[in-house]
């Protein structure tokens, strides 16, 4: 039988317009906290509660991207 590996993983959901420090900081927190393996950042097409977006979806991903890239537990 096949050995099952515990992988402890975490979303963080948003518009993500732009990403910034803050998005980092509270996924570095719950890295920390939960014991996570890698934590991603679901990036949304358009937020609920805003009727534009200030950046593309493309700029935002490339930013994140960007923002994100020194932080080997972050995809």
């Amino acid at each position: 039988m096949a050995s099952i590996q515990k992988k402890n993983i975490g979303l963080l959901g948003g518009s993500f317009d732009p990403a910034h420090k803050g998005h980092l900081g509270i996924s570095q927190i719950a890295i920390k906290k939960f014991k996570l393996k890698k934590v991603y950042w679901v990036i949304t097409k358009k937020n609920p509660f805003k009727n534009e977006a200030i950046y593309s979806l493309d700029e935002r991903m490339k930013y994140a991207k960007k923002i994100s890239k020194t932080q080997k537990k972050l995809k």
